[in-house]
């Protein structure tokens, strides 16, 4: 194991150790960090090897553009333009293999130099204007550093890990990253264990894992308080070299903390399927877990996602589940990919929001079970008396009920039980269901009557009204 210091490191925080570190990593083998601080720009991993920081060492990242590599260092990387970052970042791992990334020690993307300073921005103001009822603390609305569009220079994905096999990354720190944390894309055979992810919440798309087109991960024993989600599961294969899709997927005993999402499934036109999550904490959350084939305006796009189940989470959080085919609802066309063979079961928790199951123009949404589900709801709803939609991540208000199923085939509600805490306002169904087929519920009880706007439960009157709406679908 190579020393750092051994190389030229000053381990000062004043002074780039970037060429002592990249000289240690080039000589081969795992390079040891002792206790210090080392400022560095991007690294470059090579193949049987990593980094090894011990307790009190510190890898922080430089605040410089110049110590970064350039946006189109390789094919597959995509810098995020749409989001005001660059292509750079600190630790690059491409097309190698057995990395290993642990120790003790901390990498700090240094986020402050980019955007942001501490304890300016006034956290009870935000698009949301929600308070946990819990707390009293304002937890979905929190104001964010500044504008990101006023961001003139920053980071993409502190760790980026590309095309590349048998990874561990174990037992480390990971804070205040600019934008991604953690990013694999197209990679094979994966272990992440023990990591303690600290972004503010105040950050701009500061994700914890993001897990794209990668077969063979196990994520597990992580603490992740991030400013968007928590982990990922993507499915954006369009720039790799070897086109594959995610697969595989394991992740257990982890406790998620975010404004936005626990977990959220989705994006690019790829495939995600087979994947397992178990024993999950969500600790005031936007959503817990957020499933969604297209996040694009485009209706041709999407990815496909199969055969995930759930068990074992407790949540506290604005909303429990968003399983939709359309970040925006429902839509009259047909959606470009299913999502479909989706169980969820044994959750507990405290939500304030409805929970979505949302296909287009009656298709896309296929075999959803919620299974032994115990939710407490003592909060008023603002929602409206449109029975219609669309409703998504990206939609509001809300629908009047604890769950909306939209466009769907095959949905089961099993043992599915609402606590009202007090008297609330604005849920005024249990289940409303539009264009569905073949909803199943056993042992249901929501405290509230169902709707069925095909005709069994909505207002006569309405009807004429209501069709016109949904002829196209």
């Amino acid at each position: 194991m190579h020393n750092v210091k051994d190389f030229g490191a000053k381990g000062d925080g004043v002074t780039k150790d970037t060429g002592a570190i990249q000289r240690a990593i080039d000589a081969g083998g795992m390079v040891c960090f002792p206790p210090g601080v080392y400022l560095s720009g991007s690294l470059y991993l090579k193949s049987n090897g990593g980094l090894f920081l011990e307790p009190g060492a510190v890898l922080l990242a430089s605040p410089d553009k110049e110590d970064y590599n350039a946006d189109d260092f390789c094919v597959q990387n995509s810098p995020g333009s749409s989001e005001h970052a660059s292509g750079a970042h600190l630790l690059i791992v491409l097309e190698q293999e057995n990395i290993v990334l642990c120790g003790g020690g901390r990498i700090d993307g240094n986020r402050k130099s980019f955007y942001g300073e501490d304890g300016k921005a006034d956290c009870t103001k935000g698009p949301l204007r929600k308070t946990d009822p819990l707390t009293g603390v304002h937890y979905v609305a929190y104001e964010k550093f500044g504008r990101r569009e006023d961001i003139s220079w920053r980071p993409a994905q502190m760790i980026y890990i590309c095309e590349s096999r048998n990874i561990q990354i174990r037992d480390l720190q990971l804070d205040d990253a600019p934008y991604w944390t953690c990013f694999l894309h197209g990679c094979e055979d994966v272990q992440i264990r023990g990591l303690r992810i600290l972004n503010d919440q105040r950050g701009h798309n500061t994700d914890g894992i993001d897990i794209d087109c990668c077969r063979r991960v196990n994520i597990s024993d992580c603490i992740i308080d991030s400013g968007d989600d928590c982990i990922t599961l993507r499915g954006n294969d369009r720039k790799l070299k070897n086109k594959r899709p995610c697969e595989y997927v394991t992740v257990t005993n982890c406790v998620l903390h975010s404004c936005a999402n626990g977990i959220r499934i989705g994006v690019g036109d790829g495939i995600i399927r087979n994947a397992v999550f178990s024993n999950i904490v969500f600790h005031h959350c936007g959503t817990a877990v957020n499933i969604c084939s297209n996040f694009s305006t485009d209706p041709a796009r999407g990815a496909e996602i199969s055969r995930i189940s759930m068990v074992n989470l407790q949540m506290e959080a604005m909303r429990a589940f968003l399983i939709n085919c359309q970040v925006r609802g429902s839509t009259p066309e047909e959606p470009a990919k299913e999502v479909r063979d989706i169980h969820i079961r044994q959750v507990w928790g405290t939500v304030w929001r409805p929970c979505l199951i949302c296909g287009s123009a009656g298709k896309g949404m296929k075999d959803i079970v919620l299974e032994d589900v115990e939710l407490d709801i003592e909060t008023d709803l603002t929602s409206n008396d449109n029975h219609l939609g669309p409703w998504g991540e990206f939609s509001s208000p809300n629908p009047e009920c604890v769950i909306y199923i939209a466009h769907a085939e095959g949905v089961r509600l099993e043992r599915f039980k609402v606590n009202w805490k007090k008297t609330v306002g604005g849920w005024t169904y249990g289940v409303l269901t539009c264009n569905s087929r073949n909803v199943e519920k056993n042992f249901v009880s929501l405290g509230r009557p169902d709707l069925d706007v095909d005709g069994s439960g909505r207002p006569k009157e309405k009807q004429a009204q209501e069709q016109s709406k949904w002829r196209s679908f």
